[in-house]
């Protein structure tokens, strides 16, 4: 079992904490430090989280260069908001200058007001998500980058730098539904929903292999992941199933408990997203992550 930590969301936390998080991450033994995307935040849902969302690529590439192994990952980038061919420069640029160490994750999104504040038509995003995948993935990997689609169209040019990895880095699919499912058979490496309780992933991490079988597509690399929020302050309760969100909480035993769950159900990445009121207890949450379940795991 491989982990992660998220970098706030819910609070205005400075960019000093999330490199001084990120940096911290790797000394406490994290697989991996990820960044959340939002350009604008609507008012309609103002509140809801941070109104401080650092650019990701920006962020990481700070972090990654106060650190030598950690992974830098994206949870997640939303595709249609950006430019296919300029994003792929960004990350792959990334990835150059981390040395290799880019998790490129990405979803379609659901912020109607984001969308049209932007000027992305919202009923188009998942068509737009899958375009952009096909083109990011020719312009690392092909050395005479094509591509001829709905909504973007070259041929005759160059795109350099390449990633370090190769043939590419390895692509994260947020989301759940029918559609995401199937985008992550066909364009990814690992599926890696949000919220969803042990077993809601059990039953999608069977709808994946039965759509890999149909599609001929190899799942012997391929990674199951979950992003779920961690709350350790007092009172705070997992949610049993349902629809309701999934959080880890309660003592470090009944945590690793909750883990296990998930190992059962076939995941074997998890991202943690802690719940804090201030900065030491952010790091707090991560010390114990380290110390309590990360160390019982190695």
């Amino acid at each position: 079992m491989k982990f992660g930590i998220c970098l706030p969301i819910r609070r205005d936390a400075s960019l000093d904490f999330n490199l001084k998080l990120g940096t911290a991450a790797e000394k406490m033994g994290f697989d991996s430090v990820w960044a959340s995307d939002h350009v604008v935040i609507p008012e309609k849902v103002s509140g809801s989280f941070t109104r401080l969302f650092y650019d990701p690529v920006v962020t990481l590439a700070a972090i990654a260069s106060c650190t030598k192994s950690i992974m830098v990952g994206t949870s997640v980038i939303i595709l249609p908001y950006r430019n296919p061919v300029v994003l792929a420069k960004s990350l792959s640029t990334l990835d150059n200058f981390s040395d290799g160490r880019l998790v490129f994750g990405v979803a379609a999104g659901w912020l109607e007001p984001e969308f049209d504040a932007l000027g992305v038509p919202f009923e188009k995003r998942s068509d737009l998500t899958d375009e952009y995948l096909g083109i990011i993935t020719e312009l690392w990997k092909s050395q005479n980058p094509e591509y001829s689609g709905q909504f973007f169209t070259f041929k005759e040019i160059k795109f350099e730098p390449k990633p370090v990895q190769k043939p590419r880095p390895r692509i994260w699919i947020g989301g759940n539904s029918g559609k995401v499912l199937k985008r992550a058979v066909r364009y990814g490496d690992c599926w890696h929903p949000t919220w969803l309780h042990p077993g809601q992933v059990s039953e999608r991490i069977e709808q994946i292999r039965s759509i890999a079988r149909d599609e001929g597509r190899d799942l012997s690399d391929f990674t199951f992941s979950v992003r779920n929020r961690i709350d350790l302050r007092k009172g705070a309760l997992a949610s049993a199933g349902g629809n309701g969100m999934f959080v880890f909480s309660g003592s470090a035993d009944n945590i690793r408990k909750q883990v296990e769950q998930y190992m059962n159900a076939g995941v074997s990445y998890i991202v943690f997203d802690p719940e804090a009121n201030s900065d030491d207890e952010n790091m707090e949450v991560a010390e114990m992550i380290s110390m309590k379940i990360i160390e019982y795991y190695r």
